[in-house]
């Protein structure tokens, strides 16, 4: 199919389209943080999610949505949830005791502005504060879609999902693994909420199980090629551009595929892994553009 290709020209159009959802994201969150109890942690929060970023995820929520003609204005509380989770799990990311990154989204990460304690308390209230946005009685959908909304966020937080992920990377530091241990460790770390951005819409359009199920593992698909995305940047992006610091993988013995095989065979799989999700996604067929859109990008981004 034609548009499966991305010009030039479409692939400015996509940034454009980007910054406008990621937009639209910090504009709800701001609203959504005016509502708040003013105490010494709203800035921190504010800081660490309304921060810049491509707040990809919020796209790719936006543009599962369409495939079943949900409103985006429907999804706008799913995706404040969304980079509340995703902000709440780099803040602690950065964090001396876990990655040790200073720089964040081309500024001063949120432990480095704010003091560790801070950022750590600042992460957790994110986290909750998913939930209480996804439970809020102005997101007007029925309580059953809303119950099993939460319960799928948390299910890829936690154990299970990101925090589980994020434990593995710190565990297999320095120590050889396999590209299925690997894989996994990524599907977790990065997938899980990928994951819920498209699962989310099956769950809100009342999809049944197996197309629900389907959806997620397209989330997940994409969320690892995001990962592997990340680990290219990092080989061969530069810190300016890239917004944080690069080539640092390497330095932290982090089990990256491209520590394991090569960065030609790492790229060659996410080249496969890519068609996969195209196929996938053009089933659609005009109403799968997006989606098809922000997998191109994602592998060619720069940042």
């Amino acid at each position: 199919m034609k548009y499966l290709k991305l010009q030039k020209k479409t692939k400015k159009e996509m940034l454009k389209k980007l910054k406008f959802n990621a937009k639209k994201t910090d504009i709800f969150l701001k609203k959504y943080f005016l509502k708040q109890k003013k105490t010494k942690l709203i800035g921190p929060m504010k800081y660490g999610v309304i921060s810049g970023g491509k707040k990809i995820r919020s796209s790719v929520i936006l543009a599962t949505g369409k495939l079943f003609d949900i409103s985006p204005k429907k999804l706008l509380n799913v995706c404040a949830a969304v980079e509340c989770i995703h902000s709440y799990s780099l803040i602690h990311d950065d964090l001396p005791c876990m990655d040790n990154d200073n720089i964040r989204r081309g500024k001063p990460s949120t432990h480095i502005k704010y003091g560790e304690s801070t950022a750590v308390l600042a992460g957790n209230s994110l986290l909750t504060l998913a939930f209480e946005i996804l439970s809020d009685k102005n997101f007007l959908i029925e309580k059953k879609i809303k119950v099993e909304l939460i319960k799928e966020l948390a299910l890829c937080s936690g154990h299970s999902g990101i925090a589980g992920g994020q434990e593995e990377d710190l565990s297999f530091e320095n120590k050889r693994k396999n590209s299925k241990q690997i894989l996994n460790m990524q599907k977790k770390k990065t997938g899980k909420l990928f994951n819920f951005c498209c699962l989310s819409a099956g769950i809100i359009a009342k999809k049944n199980n197996l197309k629900k199920k389907q959806l997620g593992i397209l989330g997940e698909e994409i969320g690892l090629l995001f990962q592997l995305a990340d680990d290219f940047l990092d080989v061969k992006g530069f810190k300016k551009k890239v917004g944080k610091p690069t080539k640092k993988d390497k330095k932290k013995g982090k089990s990256t595929l491209i520590g394991l095989l090569g960065y030609k065979k790492s790229y060659d799989f996410a080249q496969i892994l890519k068609k996969k999700i195209l196929r996938k996604a053009s089933n659609y067929g005009k109403k799968g553009e997006d989606l098809i859109n922000i997998v191109e990008f994602i592998l060619k981004r720069e940042f």
